[in-house]
This record gives structure tokens, sequence and C-alpha cells, in this order.
């Protein structure tokens, strides 16, 4: 019965998605498109390590040759870097996720492009695969048999904690009617272009909740080069030109993908240049991993950093760990002297008037 309840609120809910909940549909027609492609895991977190390789490193490395293929291919399309360093959003997993969704969400993008490495148990499973959104019960049950092999489990919601009458849920639902079919478009593209390379194509993949597709507005999806667990893929993932080769696979893709939309992807180069793209994601992550920056608030709690008492640095600020009863610490900006961070202050304290100068390392604060 609860379920026919919550199958007919969403019916009614739906007509009204794209307006007030902030809904996204690939069929609105937009002056320029927006991708955001993420780089998976950064410090603390490598991902999977096999014989040295860093998932994290490796993926980044390939996010940026995505990057500057698309700088030098296409028209009208700004693309942004979650990050362009080794490094993450939050010390914990899930959260991490949430806020790459929050800075995709931020950018009003067009795309999400989740870019990582695969791992198995089982050595002899190969292949490049791209996995999207379902909030199928049926697919959702594989969640814990596919979670349980990778590295960051927090990579998922465990199918069991999501509350389906909740509204935050029929919200997602009506996302993934709205863009699910954009974003297999999407990713049979990819995979075709990826297997083009020597690789088995395992096609579209649905199951896992993935955190920061649940949580991102528009169409999106988890790309898997190869199993770096595997000795075929793990010797053309680390061979010379397959960085390239991946890069200009899932670049192909998006060009595709705008293409077919309404004629976006092609031509000329991005207006963003690919060094102020990511100056410009520096600004919102935060590049150093020690320095110093500014704290707004501290709290007993940990806090949505989209809160509205950050007021105009809603979702600028960065959550630090410190020490004391009030050890969730509320910052903004990353400096790497304190003469840097003076300039800012004056700024910051004309809306939180107690804010101060504290050093931090590795997402905590330091005496």
């Amino acid at each position: 019965m609860r379920n026919l309840i919550i199958l007919l609120s969403l019916l009614l809910l739906l007509p009204f998605a794209g307006e007030g909940w902030g809904v996204r549909s690939m069929a609105q027609t937009a002056p320029k498109r927006v991708v955001v492609l993420d780089a998976g895991h950064g410090n603390p977190r490598p991902g999977k390590v096999q014989n040295k390789v860093r998932e994290a490193d490796y993926v980044l490395d390939v996010t940026k040759l995505v990057r500057d293929e698309l700088g030098s291919r296409a028209k009208g399309l700004d693309v942004y870097l979650t990050r362009s360093c080794d490094s993450s959003y939050h010390a914990t997993q899930s959260v991490d996720n949430r806020m790459r969704a929050e800075f995709a969400n931020k950018k009003q993008a067009d795309l999400y492009v989740g870019i990582h490495a695969n791992a198995h148990n089982k050595p002899s499973v190969n292949g490049c695969e791209v996995w999207v959104l379902t909030l199928n019960e049926k697919l959702m049950s594989q969640n814990d048999n596919v979670a349980a092999r990778y590295a960051d489990e927090g990579d998922f919601i465990d199918a069991k904690d999501l509350d389906r009458s909740s509204m935050g849920f029929m919200m997602a639902l009506a996302r993934q009617l709205d863009n699910e079919p954009y974003s297999r478009f999407f990713a049979e593209e990819c995979c075709k272009n990826m297997a083009s390379y020597g690789l088995q194509n395992l096609g579209v993949k649905a199951g896992p909740v993935f955190t920061v597709l649940y949580y991102f507005e528009g169409p999106g999806v988890i790309v898997e080069l190869g199993y770096l667990t595997n000795e075929h893929d793990y010797n053309y993932l680390t061979s010379k030109g397959a960085k390239k080769e991946m890069a200009k696979a899932i670049a192909d893709a998006i060009i595709s993908y705008f293409e077919a939309l309404d004629g976006s992807g092609a031509e000329a180069s991005v207006e963003e240049s690919a060094e102020e793209s990511a100056e410009e994601n520096n600004k919102e992550v935060g590049e150093l991993t020690e320095g110093y920056t500014i704290q707004l608030i501290s709290s007993s709690y940990s806090v949505d950093t989209n809160d509205y008492q950050f007021k105009s640095y809603k979702g600028k600020v960065r959550e630090l760990m410190g020490s004391g009863k009030y050890k969730y610490k509320y910052c903004y900006g990353s400096y790497a002297t304190s003469e840097e961070a003076k300039e800012e202050l004056e700024q910051v304290r004309k809306s939180f008037k107690d804010a101060y100068i504290v050093r931090f390392k590795d997402l905590e604060i330091v005496k």
C-alpha cells in the first residue's frame, strides 16, 4: 500500500519537477553546455593500487587529457574538473562523493562524467564498462555484491538505507526517469569507443546506487576504464599511449553526445582554457594540502556546506577537523602563507565578524 501511495505522489509531483525542484531535463535548450569531469578518489584515498599504479593518479592523468582533447575540438562547451591534483573534498568517502555532486550541480552541468579504473577479486575478470543510476528495486539488490569488491565502499549508498517514502528519494527517482535515456546514450557511445582500442566491451551497467549519481541532478555516468587486477587490461592501461586513447574515447563520446543533442559539440575550442579551468577548480577545491585558511564557524556536529548559515559563502567552505567539543571547523580559502590569508580576511569579516586565520594540514586544523 505504501508503495502505491509513493507512486501516486510521484505522478502528481512530476509535472512540477522541472520548475520548483531544479530537476534538469536534457530536452531543455541551453545557450552553452557544461560538462564536469570527475577523476575518482584522491588523497587520502588512492583507489585501487596494482603494482604501484594508483588509480587516483592514473584517472587524474586521463581526466586532464579529456579536458585538453575537448579544449582543442569542442565549441561552446565549458569544461570543469572536480580536482586537478591529488586531493579530495572530505575525509569521509560518502561525504566526498556527495560534495562532488554538489560541485557539478553548482556548475549546472549538462553532463557529469566520473572516471575510474576497475578491480575484482577474480583476476580473470576484464573489460570496460560504464555505470548509470538506477533505483529499480531488483537491480539495487545487487548493491552489496558489487560494492564488496571496491576499495572505497563509500562510493555507494546501501539500498537498505534509502527511505522510499522520503521526498528526497522521490526527487531522485524523478530525476532518474528524466535523465536515464541520456545517461545510457552517452554510456553506450563511451563503451563502444573504449572497446575500439582492444578492451572487452562489458556494456552499460546499473545496480549499485552510486552516491555521486544519486545526488547529481542531471545525466551522469561512472566510466570504468578497465580492470587493473587483470593482466590483459593492466598491460594495456600501462602501455604507451593508452591514457591518450582512453581520453580520446571519452572525449569522442562527449562530443557525439552533445552533437546528437543539439549540435553544440564540434569545432574550435572551449572559451575557458585548460589553465583557466584548472585555476577555477583549485579555487573551488583548494589545491594545497597544507597551509592557511580562514575559519568561519565551528560546530559540535557536521553541517552541510550548502547550509543557509554560510550566507554568501554557501557551497564555498570546506569542513576541516579540529579538537574539542566543537571539532567540526568550517573554513574558506586555501593559502600558502598567513599574509595571503590576511588579504582576504577583511572581506570575510564583513559576513563573519569573528572569522580568523588557522593553519591546516591534510584536512585537519593544526597549531
